[in-house]
């Protein structure tokens, strides 16, 4: 999740907007990226995710080990934006270059604004859907194995990370900023964010409006913060930290229960 707003003609190293104009994959765009090849890196991932929700409740398996098995759509996504950047005479780092140790410190900060930006839109999703807190869960909960868990603590909030954050700040929404504006890139790739996330509950359907709005909120603020900050390894770094939160830490909790 992000969000940024830069000044090109200002290069200081303490400001954050500035940091972003020394990369390759910021500001300097392919003059016209073609449409195919942008949606077909913008839809890849939902597409995926909503396959591997459906082959989860095929195979009558909780939905909790797409916590652990998204790895594998990382990866693929991963190597899609790797081929649309080679495409344009590029490579997938360029999207995250330069290295920096203040990196470290401005992802912590947007980190904060992240954990802060993700909770209100969870209550403002649960709200328009329910009308207040959703439902408390009856049953048992879902056996989940060891493994899931470690994946997903471990392995999942980083490839989570790289792979959303190159897909829809990285490549998609300054090449779509292009062809529709900064606005209505910034909506309409927090869309393509928020839809992603309905493989994610699919077993009702109000679970899956309020994550997709959840998300679809959460898209607009990572957005927001691609647009001040230009730089990639920021976010990618407060992602980590928010899904390791959200996502890793509680599917081990499930695991070791």
């Amino acid at each position: 999740m992000s969000t940024s707003v830069p000044t090109p003609a200002i290069h200081s190293a303490a400001s954050p907007v500035t940091a972003g104009h020394d990369t390759v994959g910021a500001d300097s765009v392919a003059p016209t990226t073609p449409l195919p090849r942008l949606l077909g890196v913008l839809a890849a991932r939902p597409l995926l995710i909503l396959l591997l929700g459906i082959g989860l409740l095929a195979a009558n398996t909780s939905l909790v080990y797409a916590n652990a098995l998204v790895v594998v759509v990382d990866v693929v996504a991963l190597g899609l934006v790797a081929l649309a950047m080679r495409a344009e005479g590029r490579r997938l780092g360029d999207l995250f270059c330069p290295l920096r140790w203040l990196d470290l410190a401005w992802g912590a900060l947007l980190l904060l604004i992240l954990v802060v930006g993700f909770l209100a839109s969870n209550v403002a999703a649960n709200l328009i859907v329910y009308g207040g807190a959703p439902p408390v869960p009856t049953g048992a909960a879902p056996a989940v194995p060891l493994w899931v868990g470690l994946v997903a603590v471990l392995i999942a909030p980083l490839t989570i990370a790289l792979s959303e954050e190159a897909v829809y700040r990285g490549y998609a929404q300054p090449r779509l900023q292009q062809r529709i504006g900064r606005i209505g890139a910034l909506i309409a790739v927090a869309a393509a964010f928020g839809l992603q996330h309905v493989g994610f509950a699919l077993t009702s359907g109000p679970e899956v409006a309020s994550k997709v709005l959840t998300t679809f909120f959460a898209g607009l603020i990572l957005g927001g913060l691609w647009l001040w900050f230009r730089r990639l390894l920021p976010l990618v770094l407060a992602h980590w930290g928010l899904d390791l939160l959200f996502l890793g830490l509680p599917t081990l909790a499930l695991a070791l229960l």
